[in-house]
């Protein structure tokens, strides 16, 4: 194995435009973690009724862990 070559991504990133990477994935609650290759944010994406990803956030894994106003 190559390492991180294999692997494999979908989409943009929301602020420069970089390509995605898997970060983690979640099967239980249907959600998956992608981060950005250039910039390192974090985009966290959840399926919506018909199956579909749907973005729902976008962050710095410091400004997730902050509490919201």
């Amino acid at each position: 194995m190559s390492g991180e070559s294999n692997r494999a991504y979908t989409g943009k990133c929301v602020d420069c435009g970089s390509p995605l990477v898997l970060y983690e994935m979640d099967f239980e609650k249907n959600r998956r973690v992608m981060q950005c290759t250039r910039c390192g944010l974090y985009h966290f994406y959840k399926k919506d009724f018909f199956g579909k990803w749907k973005l729902v956030k976008v962050g710095k894994v410091s400004d997730l862990w902050r509490k919201p106003k």
